[in-house]
């Protein structure tokens, strides 16, 4: 099955109106995000969390953006409309023109005064990559015009390179699939001229980051990545000497994978270090369609044997109701068996969770990495499955993702304003009130 391994948090979420991306056929190792928790362990303990500068320091004394809270502008540089037909992957152009990709400012105003103090900008590197020099100037001069505008308004930015499946010469799999390929050569060659682009821009107001989620899970793929993020590193450096850059590990960004890099090839360098966090994965991705977990709703968090019955029961009348053939609907059953099976035996619970985050916090202080250059790239849960909300569940999780964050002394960045069933504004451009409850945010 490639189901979760094969589509990346935006792609499992409808975006703008846009059907759901298909799977990829590439056979891949059925490690997602929900096994993350099960890799983890460790024991949560407070003064770790709480070690601030005095028992650590910086590689270099450089600036770089020390934030607090954020959220991703997923809408603005990403998924660029492509016009119908075979061949290659040609885009409209210009791009990102239409009122989909834009935010007022008025919506700048409200997010500044609900607390955000940082936005963090996805684009999607297909186009940059696809077009010619002419263009590619065009859509440099487009970042900065974005990245200046957040700036004027008071955010500290994040700009994100993205890897979606909207060309399949530059997917997620096929820019991480070796390290001597041309498609990672030419993303490394993109990365280079964006750091060059925007080196001018405040150090310690702005940081670029080189590569979001590397879609690669098996022990083999996660010691490929160290060189790939090396290789990146020296190709930004090229660019800048000094911009703050942010690095991750493999695995989608986790934490797990983070801990796994070997960072002496990043002493010195003025970097920070991204984690993503969406566990248990049954539960913030439940009902979202083309997951392993498609066809669940209603799943408590954390996990509650009879409730899990009762979603089972549920998900399966859905599977018999998809009228596929009998072994299909029998496989179906199968998966979505074992996932709750599964989530039950995790036993994920808050005390997991700050127990996840205080581990990334004890690697941090062994390593010397101040908490400040740690930061939650991504966190977000589904606000209903199949019409069911999961009402106080995910804001009980939420809350926990936050505290923990905060505890740890780590920024963190929603998934995301808007775009997705996870967003934060919900229809009508109305402020999702239990998602700002649940992050401490005044409406």
């Amino acid at each position: 099955m490639h189901f979760a391994a094969q589509i990346d948090a935006t792609t499992r979420l409808r975006l703008n109106g846009r059907p759901m991306k298909p799977p990829l056929s590439v056979a891949r190792t059925p490690l997602t995000r929900r096994a993350f928790g099960l890799l983890l362990g460790g024991s949560c303990a407070a003064t770790l969390c709480h070690r601030r500068a005095s028992a650590q320091h910086a590689a270099v004394d450089l600036p770089f953006p020390k934030m607090s809270r954020g959220v991703s502008l997923h809408h603005l540089l990403n998924w660029p409309d492509t016009k119908p037909g075979g061949g290659n992957t040609e885009y409209v152009w210009p791009p990102f023109e239409t009122a989909n990709y834009k935010i007022s400012d008025d919506e700048l105003t409200r997010l500044k005064a609900m607390g955000f103090d940082f936005l963090r900008i996805t684009a999607d590197p297909s186009i940059f990559l696809a077009v010619d020099k002419t263009r590619l100037e065009y859509l440099t001069k487009l970042v900065r015009q974005t990245v200046s505008r957040l700036l004027h308004a008071g955010f500290k930015v994040i700009f994100d390179l993205h890897p979606v499946a909207v060309n399949p010469d530059y997917e997620p799999l096929k820019l991480v699939e070796r390290l001597d390929s041309p498609a990672l050569r030419a993303y490394g060659q993109l990365v280079e001229h964006m750091a060059r682009a925007l080196h001018d821009l405040p150090h310690d107001q702005f940081a670029f980051e080189l590569m979001n989620e590397p879609w690669l899970d098996s022990p083999a793929e996660i010691a490929r990545w160290q060189p790939m993020m090396e290789f990146l590193h020296t190709r930004a450096r090229a660019g800048s000497p000094t911009l703050p850059l942010v690095i991750t590990g493999a695995q989608w960004s986790s934490p797990r994978a983070l801990m796994q890099l070997d960072l002496k090839a990043f002493r010195g360098s003025n970097v920070l270090y991204t984690i993503h966090y969406y566990d248990p994965h049954t539960f913030t991705h439940q009902g979202v369609a083309g997951d392993e977990g498609e066809y669940l709703s209603g799943l408590q968090w954390p996990a509650n044997h009879d409730n899990i019955l009762q979603v089972q029961a549920a998900a399966f009348a859905r599977i018999e109701a998809t009228k596929k053939p009998p072994a299909v609907i029998r496989q179906l059953k199968e998966v979505t068996r074992k996932l709750l099976a599964d989530y039950e035996l995790s036993a994920h619970s808050p005390e997991r969770l700050h127990a996840d985050f205080a581990a990334v916090a004890k690697w941090a202080a062994k390593e010397n990495i101040p908490a400040q250059r740690i930061f939650l790239g991504e966190f977000g849960c589904v606000a209903s499955a199949h019409e069911v909300p999961l009402g106080e569940d995910r804001v009980r999780w939420l809350r926990a993702i936050r505290d923990a964050a905060q505890e740890c002394g780590f920024a963190w960045a929603l998934w995301a304003y808007k775009g997705s069933g996870m967003a934060l504004l919900g229809d009508h451009g109305v402020i999702d009130k239990p998602t700002a409850k649940a992050l401490g945010l005044p409406l």
